[in-house]
């Protein structure tokens, strides 16, 4: 078995940021306690479960309007996939101190929605609906309709107007130019303003350009991982063989000995020492077969 390791791998610049930011808050003496997040900081659960061994308070709940109700005191964390303007006031009229971690993709995505709203556009939303960054975009306005891999965009009633459509920045941009097009037989004067993160992208295209050399790609990422789920998809799409893993550990489950050539890509949350770990026990393999 030849191993390939596609690159780029490694943090991006939004989950760098976010660290950063939660390791900036744990050091600073000053800052109140008790500390909590809003979620996960960024959809890996390494990363997540090694703040919380260092005190933070990661809270669950359907929504960050339900998450923000069980903090009465100290600080709270805003993830790197952000939160709507309406979640920050409710913390401050709590009393509470706001750390903002939102990557920033995420918030230039805010800003460009608001400012199309504020221009008399309809904007519609290309998410993954119940998403953590879906979520602080349609908490943006009710008038944000959101389009899932699920809606009919038939049924999506024809706009005469001016209309923007615009993305999660962890979405396959293949797909979002597929829905432009066919949203745009619907309503003739969509604009789209394309928001896949950089790294989100360069991933998605890195995998391709081995279509013809690989016969199995492994995506190594956190399962609430988008961006991870979203290579995966990219790959099969492509009549790319994929399989999504968390860890080395879970290659236990599969049976890899008729594949030649295997490439390995990671998401964009997902610490090397995990990458090589799995590259690792591969090589392993490799080694026992022959």
């Amino acid at each position: 078995m030849k191993i390939i390791k596609i690159k780029p791998q490694g943090f991006c610049k939004g989950v760098i940021y976010a660290i950063n930011i939660v390791e900036k808050t744990l050091n600073d003496k000053n800052v109140k306690k008790p500390i909590y997040m809003l979620g996960n900081i960024v959809h890996n659960k390494n990363i997540v479960n090694s703040f919380r061994k260092k005190g933070i308070i990661v809270l669950e709940g359907q929504s960050r309007e339900e998450m923000i109700e069980q903090v009465q005191s100290g600080t709270v964390i805003i993830t790197a996939h952000g939160a709507c303007n309406k979640i920050k006031t409710r913390a401050k009229e709590k009393g509470l101190t706001v750390i903002d971690a939102t990557c920033r993709n995420v918030d230039r995505t805010h800003q460009l929605i608001k400012d199309k709203l504020d221009n008399g556009y309809i904007v519609y939303y290309y998410g993954k609906e119940k998403h953590p960054e879906t979520e602080g975009v349609l908490g943006i306005s009710s008038d944000i309709t959101l389009i899932t891999e699920n809606t009919d965009l038939t049924l999506i009633p024809k706009n005469k107007g001016k209309a923007f459509l615009t993305n999660q920045t962890t979405m396959s941009y293949f797909d979002v130019y597929q829905i432009y097009e066919k949203l745009k037989q619907i309503i003739p004067k969509l604009e789209l303003g394309e928001e896949v993160c950089s790294a989100t992208r360069r991933r998605q295209e890195a995998v391709l350009l081995y279509r013809e050399t690989i016969d199995l790609c492994i995506v190594v990422g956190d399962a609430l991982s988008n961006n991870t789920k979203k290579l995966k998809e990219v790959a099969e799409k492509n009549g790319i063989n994929a399989i999504q893993i968390e860890d080395a550990s879970q290659l236990a489950y599969y049976d890899l000995s008729d594949y030649k050539t295997v490439g390995v890509t990671a998401g964009a949350s997902t610490p090397n020492d995990i990458v090589d770990e799995v590259i690792a026990v591969l090589k392993m393999k490799e080694n026992t077969s022959n």
